[in-house]
Parts: structure tokens; sequence; C-alpha cells
């Protein structure tokens, strides 16, 4: 294990605690990319299950995480970002979302960016960033 990967190791494991005492997971953004795909692209069975298999380990949020962070140690690099991602609810893309919906419901404050969930996400974004395949 390179020194980088084992430095996204630790970054994603701490993100995944983080995630997990803060009750975070990724499901609210796959269950939108879900229903639009349903409703502007395509609604089949293979769909239908690809979704349901996406959304189980969404649900797991900082689990997911963590168990992304550890297939980064086993050298498993694009399964344990895929894990990182699906745990963390997309990862930059989320927390673009969750500034948006903060703005437009006039609630975006700086201690918005400072919660435990926050920085678990932005931990997590940095682990997927710094794992390599080399």
């Amino acid at each position: 294990m390179t020194s980088k990967n084992k430095q996204a190791m630790i970054i994603a494991i701490i993100a995944g605690v983080l995630l997990l005492v803060a009750g975070m997971s990724g499901v609210a953004a796959w269950e939108t990319i879900k229903d639009f795909v349903i409703e502007n692209i395509t609604d089949n069975n293979i769909v239908q299950i690809v979704f349901t298999f996406l959304i189980f380990i969404a649900s797991l949020g900082g689990i997911a995480v963590i168990i992304g962070g550890i297939l980064i140690s086993k050298n498993k690099i694009r399964t344990g970002k895929l894990f990182i991602s699906l745990g963390a609810g997309l990862g930059l893309i989320g927390l673009i979302f969750s500034i948006i919906v903060a703005y437009l419901e006039e609630s975006l404050t700086m201690g918005s960016f400072l919660s435990i969930g926050a920085i678990g996400l932005i931990l997590s974004i940095a682990a997927r960033i710094i794992a390599s395949k080399t």
C-alpha cells in the first residue's frame, strides 16, 4: 500500500465515523437520481435492481465510507472509491446540492459547514481524491 493510499484509508475511516455520528447517508442523492432516470430515461427491472443495490450501499452511510477506506488499503482502489461515493451521497455533488438547498431555504450559515456531518463529507471527498492506483 502506498503512503497516499494509507492516508486515504485513514481519512476515509475518520470521515465514515463522523458521518455515522452525524447520521448522514447518501440515500437522498441516489433516490433523486433514480427518480430522474426512471421518469426521464428508462424504467425497467434491471434499472430498478441496480438502483436498489446502490441505495442499499448508500443507506450504510458512514459504514460504506469506512468499508471504502478498508478496500483502498487492500489495493481495491476503484471499488473503495465507489463505496466512499455511495456512502457520502456522491461527495462533492452532495455537498454542492446541500449548499444550494441551504441557500434557497435562506438557512446558509458558516455553521452549516462546520457540522460533524459536513466535515465527514469533506473528508470523504478528500479520501477519494487522494486514493490512487500508483
